[in-house]
């Protein structure tokens, strides 16, 4: 029983219900310009990433193993949940090009997420386990996109309207996806011997740098 599905897919369809009601019901003050195309650009994405999220966990393949740490599985939700404390935290005002700059970000950020995502496809998963090991689109180069268009997009929302809060959110979530996902590597690498060697040709989050 695939116990991660059976408790992921409600609550990613509610997160779905919300993102859409943001989009569709244009939450907030109205906005204009760039800023206003690339926060409906935003919006439409993390709403195209929640259905992924919904789709994915249905169609998925069975997991070949799983990891038995209770604080990889911790860190893998926390990743995943963690920057949902962001619209709990203070905000400040941003100078008009600090907002664009921000809401780049984001876009940018989330259209990664979405394009990296749609090329996992049933690979997909949250907790760390091994499925079939994808290696064209971005992880031709790189073994974690997910999380480095996470970081970017979330590094996005920050700046939008910095506050301490947020930059600890942003932090901690950075360093979560790191362990996350050397955890990952060391599973996979564990079971499939073809990781061992994917590992070799690819870095972690950029190519030739990290």
């Amino acid at each position: 029983m695939d116990l991660e599905r059976i408790v992921l897919i409600p609550i990613f369809t509610i997160v779905l219900f919300l993102s859409s009601d943001a989009l569709f019901g244009q939450a907030g003050a109205p906005l204009d310009g760039l800023v206003g195309v690339l926060v409906r650009t935003y919006r439409v994405l993390l709403v195209t990433y929640n259905v992924l999220l919904v789709i994915l966990l249905l169609a998925r393949t069975d997991a070949k193993a799983a990891s038995s740490s209770v604080l990889a599985r911790i860190a893998a939700y926390a990743g995943t949940f963690g920057p949902f404390l962001l619209g709990f935290a203070a905000s400040s005002e941003v100078t008009p090009g600090l907002a664009l700059v921000g809401v780049s970000l984001q876009a940018a950020g989330m259209a990664f997420v979405v394009y990296s995502l749609s090329v996992l496809r049933r690979s997909f998963g949250v907790a760390p386990q091994v499925r079939e090991l994808v290696r064209h689109g971005p992880y031709r180069f790189i073994r974690h996109p997910l999380y480095v268009g996470e970081v970017v997009a979330l590094t996005g929302a920050v700046l939008v309207g910095p506050s301490w809060q947020k930059l600890v959110i942003l932090v901690v979530t950075a360093a979560i996806q790191v362990y996350r996902a050397i955890q990952e590597e060391r599973l996979m690498s564990r079971h499939d011997e073809e990781y061992a060697q994917y590992m070799k040709v690819t870095s972690r989050f950029l190519p030739g740098v990290f």
